[in-house]
């Protein structure tokens, strides 16, 4: 738990114990030699997701992508689903009456929340976000009771990012270690590993992957790149190859509040409604002779009308009324993505669904972003509003980002992380210099992204030396969104063969200007293009199925983020992800 203790596992020394799930390539056998020198490991983001679930459920499409011959390895954090300890602030004893404890917490996390479903978002009312921070407040209550019950051994002062990337580097110890048991295999010098890499690298750049060894091989997505980003600046000499997709920008997710991510956000949703003119009846929003502009404004009276008064519904299966609200849909939009179901009209009624519960709910987003800030948030509602007066300026949806768990909800959070949050350095006095790692990282981000746009990526890859980027032409977070050949191709290229797209030529050290691959994509919303058959820059052609896992993949990133952004209450929840395999382009 504490890697400044010593790891004997005793009553003082307690240990964390990671779920993980491994997918084995192509080949394998009982021979532990058999097996890659490293394995892909994955995180789909967050904080607090899951990447035993991402692995469980979605390994095929992975190894669809990234080619059958890898070990695919995803891996619970600290905290986070059936990793443990978990962090819970509702967790309970058992009751007098004889219901488990896990059973109480589930039934007190469920109530605590509803009961803020009439609040809305931080702008609904005049009141809302005083009645908000309070909420935060008392949370940071709840888990500071929970913690202090737990003293030296709670999870919550030891599940910073900078832990879990050392537990990722316990990851690779392990896996060298099961490796070495082989009867077939020789323990390996590790100068004469370092001296194998470099005979193995040729001119062109490429890698073999037997140099893997005893290093990160990595794709991480959204929260999942500050934590690849993490490993890379704590042990560059053991990146092996790390892909960074939709990259945090660490120099603002370590502020109080991070609150300069949504530059992107307004131009993508405008776009939303020039896809829907453009695409005709296909979109349900559109009317005939409809511009982009008339729809925008047949939504915003729409909005208004749920303003004003929500929407009364009665659920079709059981006697239970409901409410949608325009803070309901709002969030519903941006977290989710997929207005287009919401206005098919069909009825509010099929909007709603029952309650439905996490399979391991916990509070390891909260715990993780609150832990990782530099200096915590603890603000008064007039300070709180200022903040979110200037996040408003740029963005119609700062109202929805600045309530989300990463930013209000760390406010009055007082559990102090034994270990220091990550100094990246943005002030211009003490930059440092670009981090030389093992091998170069790669960087991927879409053209228009709503929470970690363009501008983020091209920061942090300025952080690493040699790291290169490559451009998705795309709208939407991670270039998931988007089925690319050539983005695919060069991630397979990178991971399989160590082909390093070049490095970006920037105009000048202070600008975003200039000159770095870009992949085109032909998709675009309520359009069905097909799929072109293309060969990567390594040389491995390109099927329908590695363009079909991408859209597995993406349907399975909607219903993780609408998991964990949209409250147990919200009678859209349900009604999203169900149909979110069914949108997903």
């Amino acid at each position: 738990m504490d890697y400044s203790r010593p790891l004997n596992k005793s009553a003082d020394h307690p240990k964390v114990h990671l779920a993980l799930v491994m997918v084995t390539g192509a080949g394998r056998t009982q021979d532990p030699s058999t097996y890659a020198g490293a394995p892909l490991i994955v995180n789909p983001g967050g904080p607090g997701g899951s990447g035993v679930v991402l692995a469980q459920l979605r390994a095929a499409s992975l190894q669809l992508i990234v080619g059958g011959q890898n070990d695919i390895i995803g891996f619970d954090p600290r905290g986070v689903g059936a990793s443990t300890p978990k962090a819970d602030c509702f967790a309970s004893p058992n009751s007098s009456n004889g219901v488990l404890g896990k059973n109480v917490a589930y039934m007190n996390r469920l109530t605590w929340l509803a009961s803020g479903q009439g609040i809305g978002l931080a702008n609904s009312s005049n009141v809302a976000l005083a009645q908000l921070s309070a909420r935060s407040r008392a949370m940071a209550k709840l888990c500071q009771r929970v913690d202090e019950d737990q003293g030296e051994n709670s999870i919550f002062r030891h599940m910073s990012t900078p832990n879990s990337a050392r537990d990722m580097l316990s990851i690779i110890h392990a896996w060298d270690e099961w490796r070495s048991t082989s009867q077939t295999m020789q323990p390996l010098d590790p100068e004469v590993a370092r001296l194998e890499v470099e005979q193995q690298i040729s001119e062109d750049g490429r890698d073999n992957k037997q140099g893997l060894q005893g290093k990160l091989l990595y794709w991480g997505f959204s929260y999942g790149t500050l934590l690849g980003a993490t490993f890379a600046s704590m042990f560059p000499d053991r990146v092996g190859r790390v892909v960074l997709d939709g990259v945090v920008h660490a120099d603002h997710y370590v502020n109080p509040m991070w609150d300069r991510s949504l530059v992107d956000a307004d131009t993508i949703w405008d776009n939303f409604f020039v896809y829907c003119a453009e695409t005709g009846t296909r979109c349900h929003f559109y009317r005939p002779g409809d511009s982009a502009e008339g729809i925008k404004k047949r939504f915003g009276e729409m909005l208004s009308l749920l303003e004003e008064e929500p929407a009364v519904v009665l659920l079709p299966d059981t006697n239970f009324p409901a409410l949608v609200t325009a803070s309901d849909v709002k969030k519903s939009v941006f977290f989710g993505g997929l207005l287009d179901e919401i206005a098919k009209g069909s009825g509010m009624v099929s909007l709603c669904g029952n309650i439905t519960l996490p399979l391991w709910p916990d509070d390891a987003m909260r715990g993780i972003a609150c832990s990782d800030k530099r200096h915590k948030l603890n603000e008064s509602v007039a300070e709180l509003q200022g903040r979110f007066e200037k996040a408003a300026s740029y963005s119609w949806f700062a109202d929805v980002w600045f309530g989300a768990e990463p930013n209000l909800g760390c406010n009055g959070w007082a559990i102090d992380s034994k270990d220091l949050p990550m100094r990246w350095g943005d002030h211009p006095s003490h930059k440092p210099a670009p981090i030389e790692t093992s091998f170069p990282i790669l960087v991927l981000s879409n053209t228009l992204d709503p929470v970690t746009p363009l501008g983020d990526a091209l920061a942090m890859t300025r952080k690493f030396a040699n790291a290169s980027i490559v451009e998705q032409a795309a709208l939407g977070h991670c270039t998931l969104s988007c089925a690319s050949s050539c983005t695919i191709a060069h991630l397979r290229a990178y991971l399989n063969d160590g082909v390093v797209p070049p490095p970006p030529k920037f105009k000048s050290n202070s600008s975003n200007e200039g000159q770095w691959p870009t992949c085109e994509c032909p998709q675009r919303p309520w359009t069905s293009l097909g799929y072109t058959a293309g060969k990567s820059v390594s040389g491995t052609p390109l099927t329908q199925g590695h363009m079909r896992a991408y859209d597995e993949l993406r349907a399975h990133f909607s219903d993780f983020v609408l998991s964990q952004h949209l409250g147990y209450e919200n009678p859209l929840k349900k009604y999203l992800i169900a149909r979110s395999a069914l949108v997903s382009n």
